[in-house]
């Protein structure tokens, strides 16, 4: 029966349960609050019931996210269930699409063509996926196998889920993008994804991938820095780029300015690409592209391309990538 489960949530030094109501009963007054939290805790004493509210879960999302200079995010653009933070997670998703696009434009670095892939990429989180994770809040609620399946469990791809941490965004316009992890161990990074913020050393010492991309777009090069890998000179605004590699870079090779050390190929693994393969990362943190790289040539540049297509810049040839 929906009504035999509780959700506990701790909000020192107070406690909040959160328990569905069957349809057709009225309200339990205070002292049946009471009395059902004491089913779930014991019979403690001096128990108070501070307050209560009844609660519908329920799914709106507007039909347009920006008309000229005005923009909406958070509840403003969706407002979502509270379980498991489905509403803050998406609407925190959406805080950090939408400023660095901004700055982009407003900096002369990008055509304001960017602004558009906001809605583009949001608004299928919250429609489509957090959407659907809030039907499977309400079925846990009602205590339905399917939403016990999608939302109970303390299994990796469950937690990364329901935190939407595993978001996929479609960060190209082909209509790919995903909001499920499955399995109990990291995948392969994707474009889309978030970039795992793994620990790597540069020449200041350790730092995280989510530090270096926190205002600007970041290229990381996996080669072997020992090859003396020939990376393009491109002067792109708002781009930076990095070698990843388990070797030091050598002291005469021109990249220790720019080598980021792997020890033990952590951070490699952990991303799960090949050997001389270029990973553009967006100011946000998730990545716009992934594609191979020539590190004899450094004329071939597909993160200049990438970046292009993005920003709507113009390539060094004059056209647009």
């Amino acid at each position: 029966h929906p009504c035999q489960c509780v959700v506990p949530c701790r909000h020192a030094p107070f406690g909040r349960f959160l328990y569905p109501l069957a349809p057709g009963p009225p309200e339990p007054d205070g002292a049946g609050l009471a009395a059902k939290a004491k089913r779930f805790i014991g019979d403690v004493t001096g128990l108070r019931v501070l307050g209560t509210n009844v609660y519908t879960v329920h799914h709106r999302v507007a039909d347009r996210w920006r008309v000229g200079r005005i923009f909406l995010m958070g509840d403003a653009a969706h407002l979502i269930t509270p379980m498991w933070a489905l509403g803050l997670n998406t609407g925190v998703l959406d805080a950090s699409n939408l400023p660095w696009r901004l700055a982009w434009v407003l900096r002369g670095w990008a055509d304001e063509s960017l602004l558009d892939g906001y809605e583009r990429e949001q608004a299928p989180v919250a429609i489509r996926g957090a959407g659907e994770m809030a039907e499977a809040a309400r079925a846990y609620m009602d205590r339905r196998d399917d939403g016990m399946a999608a939302m109970a469990g303390g299994g990796w791809g469950v937690a990364v889920t329901r935190s939407l941490l595993g978001v996929r965004l479609d960060v190209d316009g082909s209509g790919d993008w995903s909001m499920i992890v499955h399995g109990d161990s990291p995948r392969p990074v994707r474009a889309g994804d978030r970039i795992p913020d793994v620990r790597v050393f540069g020449p200041d010492g350790e730092v995280y991938l989510h530090d270096l991309c926190a205002d600007a777009f970041v290229a990381l090069y996996f080669t072997d820095a020992r090859r003396r890998p020939r990376l393009p000179e491109g002067a792109e605004p708002g781009l930076r780029r990095y070698v990843i590699s388990r070797w030091d870079a050598p002291l005469n090779s021109g990249l220790r300015d720019i080598a980021l050390f792997d020890p033990g190929e952590r951070a490699t693994r952990r991303i799960g690409v090949p050997p001389d393969t270029a990973v553009l990362v967006r100011p946000d943190g998730h990545v716009a592209a992934i594609a191979a790289f020539d590190p004899a040539d450094p004329q071939q540049d597909p993160v200049a391309d990438a970046y292009a297509r993005i920003t709507g810049r113009r390539t060094r040839e004059g056209a647009l990538a």
